[in-house]
């Protein structure tokens, strides 16, 4: 008897454990399926109320309908996946890809997706029906971030060949290059302002009309008699809606390093004075992911920690942690409204959490 009442509760654990276990789609299935299960309406706020799951390796990038609807990620097995976000489902598999997909990104009327591979290539999608629209192979070397004005009309691209070329959307027509030698890329709300985050630890910023360098946003030294003292690469950008303050996150390698190096993994910078409002070091390690929320107040980080911590934007304090437990967060999103955060990660898998009601 105690043997079979034994062997229930195993199963009964293992039928609950398998309900929350997002389903993944063969990209030649017709039809989609449920690949995750809502949390109850009985749910407190800060709670994953879905896991998808999908991908076969890590999920390196994701972007958010401006509507909130649809969820479109890239990952290291070549696909781009694009989800209801509603409901969890997977609706399409993307697979034109030759390597690993690095970033994606959405125009702002929701009708078409963009992304940039390490296979060199930029492509462009009907978001709709996923038809491939257009191939832009002029990158020698990996695409690292790609970013859409906010009118819909420009991609840039940002390349290991240490180039960022502005491309016309409908046309494919390249209309300028720039060197920089750019890990990740922001466009400010109104256009005008490309922001280029650096290998080297600054952030150029260029006028997105002539390619003209406006500024170069360098971290101060933390040891002013290291002069051979260098910050880390710029991971990840985020820039506030009001146009106020940016946000970059880093790598943190002053357990590694003999020299001197500004390591702190996360600055907060005043776009109005050009000053560093708030720097400092979450951790060993990378943080490879920072976004802020639509109304400016708060900005949310994750990398090499198994976990995603929500800051005050103009303290630097932080907030709240939201345990992820996904092998380290890769990228991060807000929903428009701000009531949803998205993160993916190297275990393969995204979660989908509710922030308010």
């Amino acid at each position: 008897m105690k043997l079979s009442l034994k062997l229930l509760k195993l199963l009964t654990i293992i039928a609950l454990t398998t309900s929350n276990i997002a389903c993944a789609i063969s990209p030649s299935t017709t039809a989609t399926e449920t690949s995750a299960k809502p949390v109850g309406k009985q749910e407190q706020v800060n709670q994953v109320i879905f896991t998808l799951s999908g991908h076969s390796q890590s999920v390196q990038t994701i972007a958010i309908t401006p509507d909130g609807k649809t969820l479109v990620s890239g990952s290291n097995d070549n696909t781009v996946k694009i989800w209801n976000l509603q409901t969890g489902q997977l609706l399409k598999t993307l697979e034109e890809h030759e390597d690993s997909v690095t970033s994606v990104a959405i125009t702002p009327d929701g009708q078409t997706l963009v992304s940039g591979s390490n296979d060199n290539t930029v492509k462009i999608w009907n978001l709709k029906t996923g038809k491939l629209l257009r191939t832009l192979n002029q990158n020698k070397h990996e695409v690292t971030s790609i970013i859409i004005s906010r009118d819909g009309e420009t991609l840039v691209s940002a390349s290991r060949d240490n180039t960022i070329k502005f491309w016309n959307i409908k046309s494919g027509e390249l209309q300028r290059t720039l060197k920089a030698q750019t890990v990740s890329l922001a466009i400010s709300a109104d256009s005008k302002t490309l922001f280029s985050g650096n290998y080297d630890g600054t952030i150029q910023l260029f006028d997105t009309a002539t390619g003209k360098l406006l500024q170069t946003l360098t971290p101060p030294l933390t040891n002013p008699y290291a002069q051979t003292e260098n910050a880390t690469p710029v991971s990840s950008l985020a820039i506030s809606n009001d146009g106020k303050n940016l946000i970059n996150s880093a790598y943190d390698d002053s357990h590694l390093s003999i020299q001197g190096t500004n390591s702190n993994n996360i600055r907060i910078w005043n776009l109005q004075t050009g000053k560093l409002t708030h720097e400092f070091s979450v951790g060993i390690g990378a943080v490879d992911s920072v976004a802020i929320s639509p109304d400016g107040k708060t900005f949310a980080s994750g990398g090499y920690a198994y976990e995603i911590s929500l800051w005050d934007v103009n303290t630097g304090k932080k907030l709240r942690t939201l345990s992820a437990k996904q092998g380290g967060v890769n990228a991060i999103a807000f929903s428009q409204d701000g009531k949803i955060l998205v993160s993916s990660s190297g275990n393969k898998s995204i979660k989908v959490w509710r922030l308010s009601n």
